[in-house]
């Protein structure tokens, strides 16, 4: 890099000379690029010698054909042929373009033709006639070759440094020897008509393509010309080029302000501020996100699928159920949606949401799934008798009601705790979802576009934190919710709401009815009165002594010495009449626990997690980069650069 004319003359002698001493032929490019302010952009591919040019014994014109029709590939690109001043009919280089290129047709039309070494044709073009016969041959197939007279030296085994001196004085000297040669082959002409006054002149076709410097102009005009029509994508490219740059510049700028912390801090904290109030709307209901992002909308499946290959799947959450016991569920589950009439239809299995609905949806198949699990209680029926005990605290009778809960035990961990702990985790891949669209939407916002670029592994590691709250999250929650619904089974009360013991056979007694008819009654007709405190809690006063006083039956009070079959019936009859009211009973607390320690929990953290990630140590997110300044340096001397040639480009445009 940054080598002399001198420098590079230098080292491609060297490296032709150490080819040619290996005898071989190599279709790899030298490349030689040469940076000046005062000249067009442009590229010469000086191709190899295109008659007898072999290597290592073979013959390389069919590598030499290829080189050449890769580069005519490349567009904008003009061919100029070097020919010798030999008859049309015998001159190889013009019959080996037309091998290579198929025909004349499609490579004339893009070339410059000049006639190199013409001072070798100079004696027999001595006439106008002549001249004119030997052109005529190329002119009648469309070429018009520019004529060229360049000296050589009388030997090239010299040392690249006086090798080059030597050309460059040859070079010095082309154009006043050129010069020379060319008049005195005009003069010849005058002097020949003055012996032969009908002799023509020189044909204007040959006449105004005399001397390289001719040729040199032609092809400035072919380069200004071709420069002229592309102007408009010459304008877009530059445009294109200089906005990329300074995207570029700002995300450096943003880099170099991000050394620092506590900016970054800030702007994340921002950032996630925004997306946590997303998830918030989500939650809340946000018709515009659904239209937005419909790719983002999951039915069922995609939420089961999710939630399956969640990390969180495989981990262990809480003691109130394994992970195996949640397989099984989730294997219910899949039971379910494959079995010919499927879930029920207000799941809505198939409908695509995002936000509460799922989580509304999430809840209804838990109590779905919940009421399948249910154990089939009959299957006890042998072991009652076990469970019922005897002599308990001295009694000489068996147990009945310690049988009776050790069913409702049973049958509510196995029934309940692993579907809590199944909806839990579907829950929180519901929550993960939302915030990655969150991110998504919030990255679309232009103060936030090259927050990311910048920083490329922050959604990364603010997703590894987001993971955490909702871990956590789901860890108190079903602490929570495990241990809200375990007193209920914990005990028997022949009071829960709802439950009515079946009733011995004869037995009509329908007391409990008319109490509750009574009250019910009693409570109609106070909305009819004036509320005001004191009645309020007269009759909240008086509900609670008739609840004192009710009698409930529970289970039948005549046993037999030892519980025989009927018996055995009657307390699985109970338990299961118990069970269907206590499972009633759980799904309104489970709708109060779910919406606490989940939904409304989740809300509250979301108000607090930017704080919480801009909290954390920010200090190795952004690794310094000494580069950084020298970069932003560079691209703006490039923009300034591209500035200027945008004027330049639009002023060449007025003018043409």
């Amino acid at each position: 890099t940054d080598l002399t004319i001198e420098e590079a003359f230098v080292a491609i002698t060297e490296h032709n000379r150490a080819l040619a001493s290996k005898d071989t032929f190599s279709s790899e490019p030298l490349r030689l690029v040469y940076r000046a302010s005062n000249v067009q952009n442009m590229r010469f591919v000086d191709t190899p010698g295109i008659i007898a040019n072999k290597g290592t014994g073979q013959d390389n014109r069919e590598s030499i054909k290829q080189i050449l029709r890769d580069t005519m590939k490349k567009p904008n690109s003009k061919l100029c042929v070097l020919v010798e001043p030999k008859e049309f009919s015998t001159n190889a280089i013009i019959d080996f373009c037309d091998e290579t290129f198929k025909g004349k047709e499609d490579w004339k039309a893009d070339s410059i033709v000049i006639m190199s070494k013409f001072d070798k044709q100079l004696e027999d073009s001595r006439s106008g006639s002549k001249a004119n016969k030997f052109f005529g041959e190329y002119h009648d197939v469309g070429i018009y070759p520019y004529l060229a007279i360049t000296p050589t030296l009388d030997r090239e085994d010299l040392d690249p440094d006086q090798l080059f001196e030597m050309r460059k004085k040859l070079l010095q000297e082309a154009t006043s020897k050129e010069e020379e040669k060319f008049e005195a082959w005009i003069s010849g002409h005058a002097r020949y008509r003055e012996t032969d006054p009908d002799d023509p002149k020189l044909s204007a076709e040959v006449s105004s393509r005399i001397g390289f410097s001719v040729a040199k102009d032609k092809m400035r005009e072919v380069m200004l010309l071709d420069t002229a029509t592309r102007l408009p994508e010459v304008l877009r490219s530059i445009r294109e080029e200089l906005s990329k740059c300074r995207c570029e510049r700002e995300t450096l700028e943003g880099k170099r302000q991000f050394r620092d912390p506590n900016y970054l801090k800030r702007k994340v904290g921002d950032l996630l501020q925004c997306a946590c109030k997303r998830v918030g709307e989500y939650l809340d209901g946000d018709l515009e996100a659904a239209v937005k992002f419909p790719g983002s909308l999951m039915d069922l499946d995609d939420e089961l699928d999710q939630e399956e290959d969640s990390e969180w799947a495989g981990r262990t959450l809480g003691s109130a159920a394994t992970v195996e016991d949640e397989e099984k569920w989730r294997d219910l589950i899949q039971t379910l949606i494959e079995r010919e009439d499927g879930l029920p239809d207000y799941v809505y299995a198939e409908k695509k949401y995002i936000g509460g609905k799922q989580f509304q949806r999430a809840t209804k198949l838990m109590k779905t799934a919940m009421l399948e699990s249910f154990p089939n209680v009959g299957a006890m029926k042998e072991y009652v008798a076990s469970g019922a005990g005897y002599l308990q605290g001295g009694l000489q009778r068996e147990n009945w009601e310690r049988a009776t809960l050790s069913i409702v035990r049973t049958t509510s961990k196995t029934a309940m705790h692993p579907g809590i702990n199944f909806f839990i985790k579907h829950t929180g891949a519901i929550f993960r979802n939302l915030f990655l669209v969150a991110l998504k939407n919030v990255r679309e916002l232009p103060e936030t576009n090259h927050l990311f670029e910048i920083c490329p592994g922050m959604e990364s590691f603010v997703t590894n934190q987001f993971d955490d709250m909702v871990w956590s999250l789901m860890e108190t929650a079903a602490d929570s919710i495990h241990l809200a619904i375990e007193p209920y089974y914990s005990c028997l009360d022949p009071n829960l709401p709802n439950f009515r013991p079946p009733e011995p056979e004869g037995n009509e007694d329908d007391e409990e009815e008319v109490t509750a008819e009574s009250f019910v009654s009693r409570l109609r007709s106070m909305f009819t009165m004036k509320l005001d405190d004191g009645m309020t809690k007269q009759f909240l006063r008086d509900r609670g002594r008739e609840r004192a006083a009710e009698k409930r039956r529970f289970l039948e009070e005549k046993r037999a010495s030892m519980i025989n079959d009927e018996e055995e019936d009657e307390i699985i009859k109970s338990a299961f009449q118990y069970l269907l009211s206590l499972h009633e009973f759980i799904e309104t607390i489970l709708n109060f626990q779910v919406n606490y320690c989940l939904y409304n929990e989740f809300k509250e953290r979301l108000e607090s997690f930017s704080r919480v990630v801009s909290d954390s140590d920010w200090s190795n997110m952004l690794p310094h980069d000494e580069s950084l300044d020298a970069m932003i340096e560079e691209l703006d001397s490039k923009i300034e650069g591209l500035k200027g040639s945008l004027d330049s480009v639009n002023k060449m445009q007025m003018k043409f």
